[in-house]
């Protein structure tokens, strides 16, 4: 697929704001939890991109059900190929995802990573930024279905937009709605592949040094030359 084509594809998956409305609170009810955070009507339904307070759309990624739910990530369980003595059996699936977020997120979001911190090596990792995109473990007895609630919350709250990039059926039915948008597994990794597509097309083009000379036709460098010769 050509670049060109690669560019409709994703305006066709993502639309102009990069993401687009999956679920709503409306659709799970007054029952829900979370949806009166997202339904009032005295709440402005923040736009897509960057605010009036140069903050821009954040991204929340559901780590671990993004992994689980690609085979991208998830061969990569279990991989200790880089450091075969360690016990962390996602370490590698974690750094692909990250450095794939980043790739993603680029300047068009603030993004973040939420691990559960059950069943890691450490339940209290430090959450130190990788690649520019923030990462949260969850605390101890915290599921990062919480986290990533409470993220997302937060973000409506105060008038920021935000994406979440999960196929979690629970957190659809808690934090969609207004302000919030959600993004799927597979769509992520289409956009990565896309990325990563666009990325080889570049370092196979031919490198070609464009010189003044080399843009202008005939005649301009002619017109060029006399205006010289002039001075």
């Amino acid at each position: 697929m050509s670049k060109k084509n690669r560019q409709k594809a994703k305006a066709k998956r993502f639309g102009e704001g990069s993401a687009r409305a999956a679920v709503d609170a409306s659709t799970y009810g007054a029952g829900n939890a979370f949806g009166s955070a997202f339904v009032s009507s005295t709440v402005v339904d923040p736009a897509r991109g960057t605010n009036s307070r140069g903050q821009r759309e954040l991204l929340v990624v559901d780590g671990y059900n993004v992994i689980h739910a690609t085979p991208r990530y998830e061969q990569l369980i279990f991989d200790r190929s880089d450091d075969p003595y360690s016990n962390d059996v996602y370490d590698r699936a974690r750094t692909a995802l990250i450095a794939d977020v980043a790739a993603f997120a680029q300047r068009r979001y603030d993004a973040v990573i939420v691990f559960d911190g059950a069943g890691n090596v450490s339940a209290d990792r430090p959450n130190l930024p990788q690649a520019g995109v923030r990462i949260e473990f969850s605390p101890t007895g915290v599921s990062a279905d919480t986290v990533v609630q409470r993220l997302c919350i937060e973000a409506r709250e105060a008038g920021r937009a935000c994406s979440v990039v999960t196929s979690d059926g629970t957190i659809q039915a808690t934090v969609m709605g207004k302000g919030v948008t959600r993004i799927s597994a597979r769509m992520l990794v289409d956009e990565i592949r896309s990325i990563d597509a666009d990325v080889a097309e570049a370092e196979e083009a031919p490198q070609v040094k464009l010189t003044l000379g080399s843009r202008l036709s005939p005649e301009a460098l002619a017109k060029l030359e006399a205006l010289r010769n002039r001075g």
